[in-house]
């Protein structure tokens, strides 16, 4: 079996079938890959659009489990695969046409431990939002050096990983935290030994209102700046303990870890109602040395705000304003 497709399914009974038919609408024999649904403990209709669709698509595969969030349902997809390469499907996005026989050739031709491919951002009627691609020109890199020459995307599922790479190096998605694709992939990347990036555009992403990047929930805010700095810490560490400063990817994590940090910063600014939560977040950065942020991120607009936030007086200011107003 040449590839298995795990889709976490998590109450989205009004997604499934757009996203699951999109997997079937493909240009490769059916025999020749799976698409493994994970019930992760689903209290809508999930299961029941899950049944309905497997009487039309036999070869899908069903798993219910109790809920484990999203890393959870991915690595049980993951020990359930018997494909040589996994693709990762969140139960919103969809495939375009056609496309898996493409990536998969190209994956299959140059022993690849991971491809990434084209994906753009879409609004529930089509609209784009973003698009975002990479490529190597053809050529094949360790994964040391897609660190440093290529600014990819943090996703997880705009990727082809293999099977033998990933259980080689037991990788798998950290538990509990949101963003956790871009901790799975700082480890993945840079222990592969062929990497490839090609700029087709194979999937799209529905930009959901009310997704966890687009909350207004105050509680859902705070749990995500956390998780963000559990994510921007394992990163950090990775990067100082196994990546090195003598490895030419080294300043690339440093700057990606420092955009993370402006990304959390910007919520402590607008999404908090505890002033004490700006103080513990600054206290934590300080002890990490990333604070103030010493690198530049590379994108202007992060800059921009990066030289705000390091300005302490000033940020800590404007923050109380926001959190006398958010309680408000």
């Amino acid at each position: 079996m040449i590839l298995s497709i795990i889709v976490p399914v998590y109450n989205v009974e009004g997604y499934l079938q757009k996203c699951i038919k999109s997997l079937f609408e493909q240009d490769i024999n059916t025999n020749s890959y799976e698409v493994v649904a994970v019930n992760d403990g689903s209290t809508d209709d999930s299961l029941k659009v899950l049944e309905d669709l497997k009487a039309i698509y036999p070869s899908l595969k069903i798993i219910t489990q109790e809920n484990q969030g999203l890393s959870g349902a991915r690595n049980t997809g993951f020990n359930n695969a018997d494909g040589d390469y996994i693709l990762c499907v969140d139960s919103d996005d969809y495939i375009l046409k056609n496309t898996l026989k493409k990536i998969t050739n190209i994956a299959i031709a140059n022993d690849l431990d991971i491809l990434e491919f084209g994906a753009d951002g879409v609004t529930e009627n089509g609209t784009l939002v973003y698009s975002g691609k990479s490529t190597t020109h053809h050529k094949v890199l360790t994964g040391e050096q897609y660190l440093h020459d290529i600014r990819y995307m943090g996703s997880a599922c705009n990727k082809l990983y293999s099977k033998t790479f990933l259980n080689k190096h037991q990788l798998r998605f950290m538990r509990g935290v949101y963003i956790e694709d871009i901790e799975f992939n700082t480890r993945a990347v840079f222990k592969a030994e062929k990497v490839m990036a090609i700029d087709d555009t194979i999937a799209h992403f529905l930009q959901r209102e009310g997704s966890i990047t687009r909350t207004n929930n105050l509680a859902k805010t705070k749990k995500m700046i956390y998780d963000i700095h559990t994510v921007l810490s394992s990163i950090d560490n990775f990067n100082e303990s196994e990546i090195g400063k003598q490895s030419v990817a080294y300043i690339p994590m440093k700057k990606r870890v420092c955009g993370l940090v402006t990304t959390m910063l910007l919520r402590v600014l607008k999404g908090i109602d505890d002033y004490s939560i700006k103080q513990d977040i600054f206290s934590k950065l300080k002890a990490q040395n990333l604070y103030p942020i010493p690198y530049k991120t590379e994108d202007v607009n992060k800059d921009k705000f990066r030289l705000f936030a390091n300005q302490n007086l000033l940020f800590s200011a404007v923050c109380r304003l926001y959190c006398l107003k958010n309680k408000n």
